[in-house]
Order: C-alpha cells, then structure tokens, then sequence
C-alpha cells in the first residue's frame, strides 16, 4: 500500500513525487515512456520555474549542461525592452503561494526535455520516490463508493495508495478515466513551428512579435539554440504547406536581423510542430484523485509558463497532500486549499491575459504606445515583464491608475518610432495571411 502513487514521471510527475516523498510518504511513479526521452515541448523554464528546481535541489545539474541568463530582450513592432525578472517581487510570489521563499533565482533557462526530465527522475528517485518506466496503466481502482484507491497495469499488476495523482499531461488517462470534463475553453490559440540551430553564439533570449506573428530565439542544450515561430491557427494550413520556406518567410517579416543569424546557422533536427494549442481547465481534485500539470490546466505556448506551471502546481498539490497524509488537517481541508490557490482571481486573470494573447491580433496603437513609453523607465520594464510571466498580478500593472500614472511620467514617447508611422495601412496589412500570399505567388 502506497501513500500515492503518481501516473506521469514527467515535470509534474516527477516532481510530485519528489516533494512527498521527502515528507517522508511512500511514493510510487509511474510512466510509460523511457527516459531519458524527449516530448513536445519548447522547453522554456522563467526565474521562478528555476526557483522551483533550485528548491528540487537539481539547478546545479541543469546549469551545468544549460546556458542561463538573467535578461531577456521583448520586441514589439520594432520597439524593443529589455530587462529582467525583479527579485523582490519573485520572494512576493512565493510567500504568497508558499509561505517561504528559499531557493528564489533570477535566472533563466531553456532546457530540452530529455535533459530535464531525466535529472528531475533521478533526483526523485533519490528521494526515495519508487519509479516504474515503460509502466502503462489499464485503469484506475475504485472502492464501492467511487473513491480511487490504485491503478491496476497493462501488465497485470495492481497497486493501491490512498491517493492517485494524475500528472499525465494533456490528454491524461487519469482524467479520461474519472470521466473530468474540460471546461473554460479557448479554442483560439497559436500553431508553432521550431528546431535547433548551431552557429548562433551563446545569448540572451530574444522574444519579438510584429503584427500576427512571433518568433523566440534561446540558447539550449548541446551548444545549439532553439528558434521558434509562432502565428494564428487559422494561418497554420497555410504554413504547412511550406514549413521551411514559411518558417524562413516569417523570421524575416519578424526581423531580418534574426532572420539573417539564422539563414548563416545550420539546422541540426528537423521541424518539430503543435498546431493545437486551444486552453482548458479541469476540476482539480476529487475522491482518492488529484490533477496536477497540464493534466488539469493547459495554456498556448506564447508565454512559456508551461514547465514553470508545472513544477509550481506539484509543490502545491505536495503541500496540500502531505499535510492530509501527515495528520495535519482533512482531506477535504487540504485540496480545498490547493483549489483556492489554483483558482484565485490573480490565476484566472492570468488565463485571460495568455489566451488574449494567443488570439495573436495585431497590436493595437495604444497597445505600442504603452511600449514606447516604457523606454526610458526599467523599473517599469521589469515589472512589465513580470507580469507577462506570472510573476506579479496582471490586474497591477494593467490597472488604469497604473497606466495612466506611466503616461504622466514617460520618458518617451511614441512620435519618433517607426512603428508608428503609417499605422493604419500596416495594422491592415498585418492582418492579411502572408502565408497566403506566398502560396498565391507560388502558382503563379
């Protein structure tokens, strides 16, 4: 008899597992994949996903095999901001959340998959976590009043815990299983198209977004940088019909300084691609079962949250846990603790600020202008950026008062960029399919 048993050994999985068993649980993990093995992701891991490691104890090991940084540089139509994740308002973040904040770092990373995950395995593993790999379960157990009480596998074996977690990722079997609906869609989202590059020196990352589109650039693993572009799903068919010549095509419409340091890279993997990317929530916890990861809510990848998100909601839904096996409160108690920090109105507004931004319209003229009168002003940068990576509340920093209050003292203002300049004919000509039109000339 396991105290819980985890379905899913990736991010979430893997550190779930972790923290409960240092509370001193007994702790089965169980997935079907082999490690190390890579899954599709674009593997970017903000400040407090680092913190999260760090407070894993695995940073050291990711360091020493991934380039890190502290700033990042965010492009908008041409108007650039650079700046960094403030670190007072990382420790805010985790006092909320946590009620401690050990382990906080302002550095940032781009890890590939096969890396991380097998470092986070045998860290767990090391923390007396029981792993099974290559482990499928056929279904979950039930007692006679429907509480999930083991998982029984493919292989004939059965195993009970007094909860299961599913960490299984989007389409988890555990909540197919329990029959847990989504709900709160957002079918809008962005498809995304990136690989891996050598040749391109070791650097910041740089996000850009101009008009329907966006493209990242972030050093990785293996000496090598991974570039990734981005645009509306309804554009996808069309970019599919040409990934290559597309992916190119959108990196100079973006920039053409990205553009040409990548034309004078070499392409080391080939494409990877995720054309559906729609958001959902899930009901978090239920009899004998808890959701965390993408298994109970997932976003569009244009902010980078998803690995992030994963390890935050395992050290949540691993307090909430061992304070219910530890005696320390009901079952009941707990998860409903759990579900108000998954749920709160700063969470919910986070939701609607990725999903907006997924619908990837073209950035309105007030929109630019809130960019340009950031320049000038880094302690308003940074918290920009803060925002935008779900470290400070959306409703802060968007706040009239605060909008208005940046209008009144801007250094800048948005007279002498470019951006700006016939604006109208370009935000018309921004929402037109270039993808189209290059098939269209195509034929021609």
């Amino acid at each position: 008899m396991y105290n819980a048993i985890v379905v899913g050994g990736r991010c979430a999985g893997a550190a779930v597992g972790t923290h409960l068993a240092r509370r001193g649980l007994r702790v089965l993990v169980v997935d079907r994949s082999t490690f190390p093995s890579d899954v599709l992701s674009t593997h970017f891991v903000w400040p407090h996903g680092a913190s999260y490691l760090n407070r894993l104890g695995v940073l050291d090991q990711i360091k020493a095999v991934t380039p890190g940084h502290t700033h990042v540089t965010m492009v908008n139509n041409g108007l650039p901001l650079r700046g960094s994740v403030p670190e007072e308002l990382l420790r805010n973040q985790f006092r909320l959340l946590h009620d401690d904040d050990r382990g906080i770092t302002t550095e940032y990373f781009s890890v590939r998959r096969h890396v991380l995950d097998k470092i986070l395995v045998d860290n767990a593993v090391r923390a007396g976590v029981e792993f099974r790999e290559g482990y499928t379960v056929k279904e979950l157990l039930r007692d006679e009043d429907g509480t999930v009480v083991g998982i029984e596998g493919r292989d004939g074996t059965v195993e009970h815990a007094q909860v299961v977690i599913g960490a299984d990722g989007r389409n988890s079997f555990v909540a197919r299983a329990l029959g847990i609906g989504k709900f709160d869609e957002r079918p809008r989202c962005t498809y995304a198209y990136w690989s891996y590059f050598s040749g391109i020196p070791d650097a910041e990352a740089q996000l850009h977004r101009r008009g329907r589109l966006g493209m990242a650039m972030a050093s990785t693993n293996h000496g090598q940088t991974m570039v990734l572009t981005w645009g509306p799903s309804e554009w996808a068919e069309r970019f599919r019909a040409d990934v290559e010549g597309n992916f190119h095509r959108a990196l100079g419409l973006i920039s053409e300084e990205a553009a040409d340091t990548v034309a004078r890279a070499r392409r080391e993997e080939r494409f990877y691609g995720t054309l559906d990317q729609a958001a959902y929530l899930r009901q978090l916890h239920g009899p004998g079962w808890v959701l965390v990861g993408d298994a109970e809510s997932f976003k569009d990848q244009c902010t980078a949250l998803g690995i992030t998100h994963a390890l935050r909601d395992a050290e949540l839904a691993a307090e909430a846990i061992g304070r219910w096996l530890g005696g320390e409160t009901d079952r009941d108690t707990a998860m409903a603790g759990y579900a108000a920090k998954r749920r709160s109105q700063t969470a919910a507004a986070y939701y609607d600020y990725v999903c907006t931004l997924a619908e990837m319209k073209p950035l309105r003229h007030d929109e630019l202008q809130l960019f340009a009168i950031l320049r000038g002003n880094q302690a308003e940068i940074d918290r920009f950026i803060a925002t935008h990576v779900d470290v400070a509340p959306v409703s802060e920093f968007f706040d009239p008062s605060n909008v208005f209050l940046l209008n009144d003292t801007a250094k800048e203002s948005s007279r002498d960029h470019s951006a700006f300049a016939d604006f109208e004919a370009t935000y018309r000509e921004h929402q037109r399919n270039p993808f189209s039109l290059a098939a269209a000339e195509a034929t021609r």
